[in-house]
């Protein structure tokens, strides 16, 4: 499968088109891939119901019974747990750093070594996250298991 960008100036919105013969196995799971990256989900910021795209979410988070999602510029209240997150988007690179988080492994700048055998995730926009020890091996497994799939 060739893959071809092309810029095109003055355009009002970006967009993709996939052009094939037959639906062949490979072209199927790039549609997959794309239908899943472009999916959104609904919260309430402010008492207002907003949507936003799953590939803007930084990190989920658990606080006192209730989820939020962080994005560089908001945080939206979600009806969701991190399990159904966790769930649904883990193959969009979401992964559980702990009991009450989830991140984006696309947000991620780089990550650090603490003293206490955790991890610390800084994140693209500065923001920097603690990844407990007993999540460590699962993460590591499961980001590997991300960079095999970006290879192909």
């Amino acid at each position: 499968m060739r893959f071809i960008k092309t810029k095109e100036k003055g355009l009002s919105e970006n967009y993709l088109e996939l052009h094939y013969d037959k639906l062949d196995d490979e072209t199927k799971e790039y549609i997959s891939r794309l239908d899943n990256t472009l999916s959104n989900i609904e919260g309430t910021l402010d008492d207002r119901r907003i949507s936003l795209s799953v590939t803007d979410v930084m990190y989920f988070e658990s606080v006192d019974r209730k989820t939020f999602a962080y994005t560089e510029k908001v945080c939206v209240e979600m009806r969701d747990t991190l399990k159904n997150l966790l769930d649904n988007y883990s193959e969009m690179g979401f992964i559980r750093i702990s009991k009450s988080s989830i991140v984006n492994v696309y947000k991620i700048d780089h990550l650090q070594g603490d003293l206490n055998m955790r991890v610390i995730i800084f994140l693209k926009n500065g923001e920097k996250l603690i990844m407990n020890r007993g999540y460590k091996k699962d993460f590591f497994a499961e980001l590997e298991k991300i960079r095999g799939k970006n290879k192909k």
